[in-house]
């Protein structure tokens, strides 16, 4: 196993915190999923428990169908309007995607300092802008910014950019 070459930031009970906006985000888009008639069912494996989460291929968190189009999503919830995601993360999503033949959809859900749902967003992964950024994240880990002009998490807009 790989020894880490930096001291984490984070305490075990911090970086699981952070699971609460994606489990609020995840909570929020299978519910509007279902409201649309769109089928799905989880693709990634949820790994916060395990004892050794060793970096490796991050997979999105579901797989879903419409119109016949079947495509994958990947959660994401943020208390601030920044639509950052790892980029190790959008690399491997990329395989994903290349290894199907099949769409990569992130989808951004945001939260007030109450979790109140604000907004939600999406990007399709490889067809809206992104780029690498210098800050770094909390592991140290390259992060890749999306524009901020993303659509609106609709069955309209899904719709329209996968059809």
């Amino acid at each position: 196993m790989k020894t880490l070459d930096f001291k984490p930031k984070k305490s075990k009970e911090d970086f699981r915190k952070n699971y609460k906006l994606h489990d609020l985000a995840e909570y929020h888009g299978k519910n509007l999923l279902t409201q649309w008639g769109i089928d799905f069912e989880d693709f990634g494996k949820d790994k916060r428990y395990e004892k050794v989460w060793e970096k490796g291929e991050d997979k999105p968190d579901i797989i879903a169908e419409l119109n016949g189009k079947k495509f994958l999503i990947d959660w994401k919830g943020k208390t601030k309007e920044v639509f950052w995601v790892n980029k190790r993360a959008i690399d491997s999503y990329l395989n994903w995607s290349n290894k199907l033949q099949i769409p990569i959809i992130i989808c951004f859900f945001l939260f007030d300092k109450n979790f109140q749902l604000t907004d939600r967003r999406f990007a399709l992964v490889g067809h809206h802008k992104h780029e690498i950024i210098s800050d770094k994240a909390w592991d140290k880990n390259d992060v890749v910014k999306f524009n901020p002009d993303l659509p609106l998490f609709t069955k309209t807009n899904i719709k329209k950019e996968l059809l």
